[in-house]
Order: C-alpha cells, then structure tokens, then sequence
C-alpha cells in the first residue's frame, strides 16, 4: 500500500491533472458508468463525520473517503475538515493506496468549480472574487486562474480581514516565484467591493445566511457555490438562484443537501425541476455549455465520492510513476 500525505499530492497533482480527473468523475457519474451510494452521515459532538463511496466502472477505480466536517475549528486556527482515502483495487479488492483527505478534497473541489468555469462561465471574466480565506478559498484562489485563461485579477474578502489579507500575499509570492498563475491578488473589506466587476465569483463559507443579493452581481457572473453542504447551511440569496441556470454535481445529493438550494425551492423561488444540469452531462455533451439565455450561472456542488476516487486514482498513478509516497505493508 502507498501512503501519500499533503505534500506528497501537492508534488504529484498539477491544476490540469486534478481538472481531468473531474471530468473523468462526472463524465462516469451521469454517464451511468458509476456507483454511489448516499452519503453516510452522523453527527456527533459539534461537527459531522462522513462516509462517501464509489466505484468508477470505466475507470476501474473503487475507492472510500471518511471526512470529519468542524467547522468551529475555524475560530481555533485548525482545519475545519480532516479525512482520509482508501482506493482499492477494483478486481481484487486489495487496499492500494491511503490518501490525505483534507488536501485531496481542497484539490477535487477547487478542480471541480475550475471545470464548472471553463464550461458555463463568460471566457470574457477578468475578475474572480473569492468570498471565504479558508482551505477550499485558498484552493480555488490558485486552481481556477491557473487552467482559466484570462483572470488578471483575484480579489479575497472574509470575516476575518487579516485571513483574507494573509492569503492575497500569499498568492502575490507564489505568482512572484513562478508557483502560479501570474494575477494580481487583492484582499477588500466588504462583499460588494468583491463582487464590484467580478465575473466568476467563488462562496466558500460555513454561512447560515446569503452573502449577497443578486442586484450586486454583475450581468453574467458565474458563481462557484461550494461552502453550502447540508440544508442549514445557505450562501445565496433565492433571487440570484431564481436567476441562473443551475449546473450541480449530482441531481440527487443537490437538492437532498445543498441549502441553497432547499431555501430556494421552501420560499418558492424555484421550482421541483430548477436543475438545469449535472456537470457531467455537458462534459458527455447531453447538455450545452453557457449560460442558455439566463442572466447568471450558477455551479452548485455540495461534493460527490466520485471526485475523490478519481483524483486519488490520477494522484496514485502519478506517485507511482514518479517514485512519491512510502510504501507500506499492512
């Protein structure tokens, strides 16, 4: 069994490779080519542990990931989410690889919007405004600008000002020494500075309550939704939902868990049917790319066990070819 921790993923999955490896994971999903159960799901203490399985027929991959979601530990300085990855070996059952969950879901989620973008958003977006500076900000911050030509501009905003300040120079020395792609990184004071111009705009909060109402957003803005992941958790107002044409992971696990979603339909924004799309079906072709006539897009993802056996299987394969990880007998 190889064991690769956060580093080891960081050497092994560059922003192309983790993009590919969604599409591959969403091509499957709504293709048909995969299984995967319901989320498994207890709550214990002041957070939530996970349990998301799947097996990618295609691919021939067969993985698990258990996740610990707190998101107190925020306010502590620690990471809000903790897991881990088991991928096995699809013929034989035999554990070949245990991955890092935290960094491996930074990654998947981030590549995940990234590809969102690419396929639905305006390719005239300058402007990216990340709302939220922890782990999955930070992922998308570096991973969206990197395989979406044309962003010159990042603009960081979160409660905690000195988080978002901490994170636009981090992105300013990365771009400097040649780690990513080259924007200029700005921390603001206030959403609507964020949202000011911004075409592709990323929510990646622990929010119980909108971040914004759709009059601040640009005529054809593009959000990336992904802090939202249980039905009392919401980022969005149900007039921008109402808005846009909605693009999400997966049709069942969207409208069983994302709030934003549930809020919309509760108040009556929305209808049964408002899911325009699954990711996967525009990656197939079964389904348009753009915007279809809507004033906004909107890619809501509450995250699906498919990405994270797809990107453990790239991530593995790649260790393995370049000799990265230890090997571990169990």
């Amino acid at each position: 069994m190889r064991v690769l921790d956060a580093a080891d993923l960081d050497a092994v999955l560059t922003p192309e490779l983790a993009v590919g490896a969604m599409r591959t994971a969403f091509g499957e999903l709504s293709g048909g080519t995969a299984v995967m159960p319901p989320r498994g799901r207890l709550e214990g203490g002041n957070g939530v542990m996970l349990l998301m399985s799947a097996w990618l027929g295609s691919a021939e991959l067969l993985g698990a990931k258990l996740v610990s979601v707190f998101p107190e530990n925020a306010a502590r300085g620690e990471p809000t989410v903790r897991g881990v990855v088991q991928l096995f070996d699809a013929r034989t059952g035999q554990l070949k690889a245990l991955l890092d969950g935290e960094r491996l879901t930074e990654i998947r989620t981030a590549a995940g919007s990234a590809l969102a973008t690419r396929l639905i958003a305006d390719p005239a977006a300058e402007v990216m405004a990340v709302l939220g500076a922890g782990a999955q900000g930070r992922s998308h911050a570096k991973i969206i600008p990197a395989v979406r030509g044309g962003i010159r501009e990042v603009r960081i905003w979160s409660r905690t000002r000195e988080r978002a300040e901490a994170l636009a120079r981090e992105l300013r020395e990365d771009g400097a020494a040649g780690r990513a792609a080259r924007v200029e990184a700005v921390a603001v004071g206030c959403v609507d500075d964020a949202l000011r111009g911004a075409g592709v705009v990323v929510t990646a909060t622990p929010a119980e309550a909108p971040l914004f109402a759709a009059d601040c957003l640009e005529d054809g803005a593009h959000v990336n939704a992904v802090g939202s992941f249980t039905p009392a958790m919401q980022e969005l107002d149900p007039g921008f939902v109402a808005r846009a044409r909605i693009v999400v992971d997966q049709r069942a696990a969207a409208m069983a868990e994302a709030g934003d979603l549930i809020r919309a339909r509760e108040v009556g924004a929305i209808g049964p049917d408002a899911v325009d799309a699954e990711l996967g079906e525009i990656v197939n072709g079964t389904a348009p790319r753009g915007s279809c006539g809507r004033r906004f897009t909107l890619y809501k993802s509450v995250g699906v066990a498919a990405q994270d056996v797809a990107i453990a299987g790239v991530a593995l394969a790649k260790a393995q070819e370049q000799g990265v990880g230890r090997e571990v007998d169990l």
